[in-house]
């Protein structure tokens, strides 16, 4: 991958929105060490050279290999509020004010935390969140699509039950596409829909058109994750277009997963230019050793966009966003004041 560019002050200090990282991805080599210590792990297995400074991998299932041995260290509510906070940290360092984070809620409550422990450590996680860090945070809590779809009733049923936790708004369908398309989670989809979330899937990554297209008819995806490969099919570029469907694009993750070769060589540009809603977001910094400020620069130097148009992109993010009423205002006056100093 060519090197990240510069994080200059005006990316740095833009006020900013995500909307596609997940909780699970977030965590950065001294958070996995730090989990690892506490609950006496060894890394060696995953790394013989022990935890490296930065991750690296080849392709999606090694990402995936490393990204499971994390996820297994996230045993309490106490691991889970010391990932949030975290991730909180380093979102106020990069002045995101706003952002929606994924939670794999089948993968804590398979693997034996109790689901109030889980909803609880979401809810406080989120609440010191904001009182430390000054970020607001919703949760999306997604369905890993390499799961039977009945299965995938665990989500919906921890959905259903009185452990949620505050700020849940939508429903995702998240992992690899390839061999799992959409269309099955229809019913599961149907369920979270009933209880008021938003549907907010994964598509059109590890495959093309057809999985967007799915997501959009079978789940009533009302954002795309992803969401590159829809460039494949015009007829559902004009239809991406004509309803204004977001596309949270990572520019990072793409090239780190393999879906594209360099930064210079992702389709935001080419996305733009067909009249489609993109915002720029993360998926997994922890892993990728990414964050927002350095997604902009890449949009800067690689693809073109001043400070202006940075600057509309967040607030395309913000009206794509499903963030309280209050949150949402706080976050165009200050972007207002950026344009108008």
């Amino acid at each position: 991958m060519t090197a990240a560019p510069d994080r200059p002050a005006d990316l740095l200090l833009l006020p900013k929105v995500e909307l596609h990282v997940h909780l699970e991805g977030s965590m950065s080599p001294a958070t996995v060490g730090a989990l690892a210590t506490r609950h006496e792990v060894d890394p060696s297995a995953i790394w013989p050279g022990g935890l490296p400074e930065r991750f690296s991998f080849d392709g999606f299932p090694d990402f995936a290999r490393q990204f499971l041995f994390g996820l297994r260290l996230l045993r309490t509510g106490d691991d889970l509020v010391t990932a949030i906070m975290a991730l909180g940290a380093d979102l106020a360092a990069n002045s995101v004010r706003y952002a929606e984070v994924t939670s794999t809620a089948f993968s804590h409550l398979h693997g034996g935390m109790p689901a109030a422990d889980y909803g609880r450590a979401l809810t406080v996680g989120r609440q010191r969140v904001r009182a430390e860090h000054g970020v607001a945070l919703s949760w999306v809590i997604d369905i890993p699509r390499d799961l039977e779809p009945t299965d995938s009733d665990v989500t919906i049923g921890f959905l259903e039950s009185g452990d949620v936790p505050d700020g849940v708004v939508a429903i995702g369908l998240g992992g690899y596409e390839v061999g799992f398309p959409p269309e099955p989670y229809a019913p599961q989809f149907a369920r979270a829909r009933a209880l008021g979330l938003h549907s907010v899937p994964h598509a059109g990554e590890t495959e093309g058109a057809a999985s967007i297209v799915g997501a959009l008819d079978a789940l009533g995806a009302e954002r795309i994750g992803h969401g590159v490969r829809c460039l494949e099919d015009t007829e559902l570029v004009a239809r991406l277009r004509d309803t204004a469907v977001m596309l949270e694009v990572c520019p990072t993750s793409n090239v780190l997963l393999h879906v594209v070769d360099r930064p210079e060589d992702h389709p935001l540009t080419a996305l733009r230019e067909a009249g489609l809603r993109v915002c720029l977001n993360t998926d997994d910094p922890g892993m990728f050793a990414t964050d927002l400020t350095t997604e902009l620069a890449i949009a800067r130097r690689f693809h073109g966009l001043d400070i202006g148009g940075l600057r509309s992109l967040q607030l395309d993010a913000l009206d794509a966003s499903f963030a309280p009423v209050d949150v949402r205002r706080a976050v165009r006056d200050e972007l207002d004041a950026v344009a108008h100093p």
